[in-house]
């Protein structure tokens, strides 16, 4: 059970991280939500 809480605590983490250097190199929010989607 840790290991999944950390686990998905890291991959938060990673999605954050991933989406906030998506925002800063200039693609807004729309194609990010949009490119999250797709990958979900």
């Amino acid at each position: 059970m840790k290991m999944f809480l950390i686990s998905s605590a890291a991959a938060v983490v990673i999605a954050i991280a991933a989406f906030y250097v998506l925002q800063s190199t200039g693609m807004d929010t729309a194609s990010v939500m949009s490119g999250l989607a797709v990958r979900l």
